[in-house]
């Protein structure tokens, strides 16, 4: 499951989520993800359960 689906679905935490697909760091983690999404990790899944 990708992490962004596993935050929305499992109502998990971004440090729960980096771990939980391997990354070592949690700051990693948070550059990839607003790389890949536009936003941080706590931004973009707060932004998606009030749409």
């Amino acid at each position: 499951m990708l992490k962004r689906q596993m935050m929305l679905a499992e109502n998990i935490d971004a440090t729960q989520a980096a771990y939980q697909v391997g990354y070592e760091s949690l700051s990693q983690f948070s550059r990839e993800y607003a790389r890949m999404f536009g936003a941080p990790p706590i931004k973009d899944i707060k932004r998606l359960r009030v749409a």
